[in-house]
């Protein structure tokens, strides 16, 4: 009884909890909730530094720091950024010296885990490795950015005073800050209408590098940039040279994965979702695919390859091309997950065709060549960069009706199933033989590599005929450029009382007309020839209602994919991961040339 009330009869006791009660104890931390985790509440305690935390939290975290020298190899430099992070998220982010010293502080408990061997997959340091990346996130969400520009911002509070500047690009593992307007970090943002968020938390603080084009002025003002601008994935981290001087670095994670650091290799956070996302977000291109179909003359100055962040030498671009009732947005989950790979990222970059679908397939078949024409001369105008002249076409549904157009050689058989006649033997205006020669007369692509058709109706669709096609086609406004076109034409088949196998008795066809199974083009496509060897994969969806599998199927295909899908096969997980193998064999097969060549 005696030593009962002296208190020196204390039970201990084990008692099983469940995991899921264990890990939040384990993880719970001022990050994800009001209070500090369990390792600062025992630091503090262990100290007695409780009381003096809630008095002066400024004053505990200097105690904490200093006694950080004396023992390196205690939890102190963590629990001290972790209180000094709980000091700045209870000023609400007007103090953002804290958060850049809350930084400095966690990064000072990363170098102790290397240089003294701690290890950096303890769980002090990934909390370290967490802190580190919400203040930089922060930091970010705060700053006026003007070291993007060249110019040193100065942060000065209760944290300190420190002078940030950003860290010139050296070579293409970093971007260039005057690239961008605005860094947004992607901790603070969600996305919706995309099936997987790829994101990788590790160093540093994932970003949307924004280029702003709307009101841009050249240089700036650059072609085949979107008017929402360029959204470019960033990992953006701070390093401190000296207490008060903090240098901003911008990784591209596309070709910087990892960084060397205190003699150590750290994996660096990346979100290649969010600004994929965020591009097509701010362009709406779901909605905008809908009108652009029938009111074609307003958006066709749009119409063009646009990229969704700057254009990098060092890969090979691929094109995709959106089908009918469509547009770029329709991509965005291929897009995703492609760009997930780090080997795709790296040796691949994607870039959009935009038209307005109700165009007549042979019309938007010329836009895309005399676009691609255009981004060759622009990017590379004396024809050294061999990415450029290796490209690999997507297209779905009608989208790969156009990018086929691309690598075939017309002859005179695409005019054939216009006229009756050769093509120099018909009186014409000049402005509508210009416009024919133009659609009707062209060689294949030799800057193509390899084409990727899904869901693509060579043989037509019968939607087409059907109540369904007529009533769409009814709605479909062609553009004034095809007014002096469709005038002829009228006039041509009234003179000749033109055959209905011909075009010209049927009038100027809108892409619905086109997709009949006996429309004279979609003939005339299904009897050209693709270019001599040039390889080409299908992949169809078995449960697509719009475009069957005998339409979708052609022979002498590299490789055949049907999966369980409607028309949307694009977005289906196994035709995805069939794009990434075709874009992984196609980099091999270019690399064994080379190097067959070089030797």
């Amino acid at each position: 009884m005696i030593l009962t009330l002296a208190g020196c009869a204390t039970d201990t006791r084990v008692r099983a909890v469940s995991p899921d009660v264990a890990l939040r104890e384990q993880t719970n931390t001022r990050l994800t909730g009001d209070a500090l985790s369990k390792l600062s509440r025992d630091g503090l305690d262990q100290l007695q530094l409780q009381d003096l935390r809630a008095r002066d939290p400024l004053d505990a975290v200097d105690r904490l720091v200093v006694l950080a020298e004396e023992e390196p190899d205690g939890p102190w430099l963590v629990i001290a950024a972790e209180v000094l992070f709980d000091q700045a998220e209870s000023e609400r982010r007007r103090d953002l010296s804290l958060y850049l010293k809350t930084a400095q502080l966690a990064d000072r408990e990363i170098e102790r885990a290397v240089r003294r061997g701690g290890g950096l997959l303890d769980s002090r340091t990934e909390f370290a490795a967490d802190l580190y990346r919400r203040c930089v996130a922060v930091f970010l969400t705060c700053s006026e950015q003007v070291w993007l520009g060249g110019a040193a911002e100065a942060v000065e509070g209760s944290g300190g005073r420190f002078t940030v500047r950003l860290q010139p690009a050296q070579d293409r593992r970093q971007w260039a800050g005057s690239m961008f307007d605005r860094l947004i970090p992607t901790d603070f943002v969600g996305i919706q209408g995309m099936s997987h968020h790829h994101r990788l938390d590790a160093f540093g603080a994932p970003a949307t590098a924004v280029r702003q084009q709307a009101d841009a002025e050249p240089p700036r003002a650059e072609r085949f940039i979107p008017p929402e601008g360029l959204m470019a994935a960033t990992t953006v981290t701070l390093r401190f040279d000296a207490a008060d001087a903090v240098v901003v670095e911008l990784w591209n994670p596309d070709h910087a994965p990892t960084i060397e650091r205190y003699g150590a290799v750290f994996r660096l956070s990346s979100d290649v979702s969010v600004p994929v996302a965020e591009l097509y977000a701010r362009a709406e291109l779901a909605s905008r695919g809908r009108l652009a179909t029938r009111l074609v003359e307003r958006e066709l100055s749009r119409a063009g390859i646009y990229f969704h962040e700057p254009y990098d030498p060092s890969k090979t671009p691929v094109l995709m091309v959106h089908g009918l009732q469509s547009s770029p947005a329709t991509w965005r989950d291929l897009l995703n997950d492609l760009r997930a790979d780090p080997t795709l990222r790296e040796r691949y970059q994607f870039w959009m065709f935009f038209y307005p679908s109700g165009l007549p397939i042979a019309r938007s078949a010329a836009y895309l060549r005399r676009e691609l024409k255009d981004v060759r001369a622009y990017l590379d105008p004396t024809g050294q960069k061999p990415g450029l002249q290796d490209m690999v076409l997507v297209g779905h549904s009608m989208g790969g009706l156009v990018s086929k157009a691309v690598v075939q050689d017309s002859g005179d058989r695409l005019w054939a199933s216009l006229h009756p006649k050769p093509f120099d033997e018909v009186e014409m205006p000049d402005d509508v033989r210009d416009h024919l020669r133009e659609v009707f007369f062209y060689e294949a692509d030799e800057g193509v590599g390899r084409v990727v058709f899904i869901a693509t109706p060579h043989g037509g669709s019968k939607i087409a005929k059907s109540w369904i096609g007529r009533a769409g086609d009814k709605l479909i406004r062609l553009p004034g450029e095809l007014i002096s076109v469709g005038e002829w034409m009228r006039d041509e088949s009234r003179r000749l009382s033109a055959d209905p196998s011909f075009q010209l008795a049927r009038g100027v066809p809108s892409s619905i007309d086109d997709l009949q199974e006996d429309a004279p083009h979609l003939v005339a496509y299904r009897e050209m020839q693709m270019r001599d060897e040039l390889p080409y994969h299908l992949i169809a969806g078995k449960k697509d209602w719009v475009v069957s599998l005998e339409s979708a199927l052609l022979p002498g295909g590299e490789s055949e994919l049907v999966v369980e899908a409607g028309h949307n096969a694009h977005a289906h997980p196994l035709a995805i991961r069939e794009v990434r193998r075709i874009l992984l064999e196609h980099h091999r097969q270019r690399a064994s040339t080379a190097a067959s060549t070089a030797e």
